[in-house]
């Protein structure tokens, strides 16, 4: 071998040699994160937030982070108990993680009033109204937190327009509130704009312990309703076989907001942003605060376009001819 083939062999030999070095130092899951595990500490209202929390890890995957390696999520889960709720975030702060994220309004409110001194990073997901956490300026939240916000108080008079295209004799819709609702005003004056827009009567059937859903369906029957919407609460969601089969007897169509399990609790329609979905877009925002940006300068963003499902099985047990024009704005139809 001649001293150019030598040195051209050698060449090629680097320059492999390089592209292969680049690879695998420029590929994200090459990535060697140094220094112990980030802890996360999480906490959710109950178990309706738990498919927020597989979004965070799925989307903090896909952010090449390792759960248990690179990151610790630990999670807090009250059960809907507000008391434990804040309970819990007095215990979270006094742990110090390295993050906190709140995933629904009421366990972000606790969050924020138990770190008022400790001022730990805050990310929310899953939050209904960002003014009741304090934040003015969403391009600019300032202070230790921002998030992801869910206007499931604002879709309601869509909710409303939605049930009034299944059936233009719907004049009055009942709706399941819960009158501890952090967001309760809120939801009275959103709805109540959106019901006289449409010429609806708002029937309000309220319900503040498990103990008063048989109550408030016993009252729903007789008083029937032309159509029945529920609002984003943890009392209300946990308990669908306490209201759904009623529903379900009495022939009276309904309007839930929870994607992940509405349809298969039983509910005629959902109209709602996935939880899934929220906790992937909140990871987002999770590893910019990780890498170390501050809280208080990354915007506030708005959770993605709601989607509709409609059971038309459902519909069709019960006698409920769904229009075609309907069906076809639905994401998804249960036959």
């Amino acid at each position: 071998m001649n001293i150019k083939s030598i040195v051209f062999t050698i060449f090629v030999f680097l320059v492999i040699a390089g592209a292969l070095l680049y690879y695998f130092l420029a590929t994200p899951s090459f990535v060697v994160k140094e220094g112990p595990p980030k802890v996360i500490a999480v906490l959710i209202a109950s178990d309706l937030q738990l498919s927020s929390v597989e979004g965070v890890k799925a989307g903090l995957k896909e952010l090449n982070y390792q759960i248990d390696k690179d990151v610790i999520i630990k999670l807090n889960n009250p059960k809907g108990d507000r008391e434990f709720t804040a309970e819990m975030a007095r215990q979270m702060v006094a742990s110090k993680p390295d993050l906190m994220v709140g995933l629904s309004t009421s366990a972000s409110s606790a969050l924020i009033e138990a770190n008022k001194d400790a001022k730990l990073p805050l990310v929310f997901g899953d939050v209904g109204n960002f003014q009741q956490l304090g934040i003015t300026d969403i391009k600019h939240p300032g202070g230790v937190m921002t998030g992801v916000v869910v206007d499931n108080v604002g879709v309601a008079p869509k909710r409303m327009e939605i049930l009034k295209s299944l059936s233009p004799k719907i004049k009055t819709i009942g709706i399941l509130l819960n009158p501890k609702h952090v967001s309760y005003q809120d939801i009275l004056k959103s709805s109540g704009e959106g019901a006289e827009k449409l010429g609806i009567k708002l029937i309000w059937y309220e319900i503040a312990a498990k103990e008063d859903i048989a109550k408030a369906m016993a009252k729903l029957v007789k008083e029937k309703p032309d159509a029945v919407m529920t609002t984003s609460e943890a009392l209300i969601s946990n308990n669908p076989s306490l209201i759904t089969p009623i529903l379900r007897t009495a022939k009276i169509p309904s309007m839930d907001f929870n994607v992940e399990v509405g349809i298969q609790a039983g509910y005629l329609m959902v109209y709602g942003v996935s939880r899934f979905e929220i906790g992937k877009q909140s990871a987002r925002i999770i590893d910019k605060v990780l890498k170390g940006e501050d809280p208080g300068s990354i915007p506030v963003e708005f959770a993605s376009t709601p989607s509709l499902e409609i059971n038309k099985a459902l519909a069709d047990e019960m006698g409920i001819e769904i229009p075609d024009p309907l069906l076809l704005q639905a994401n998804k139809v249960y036959r």
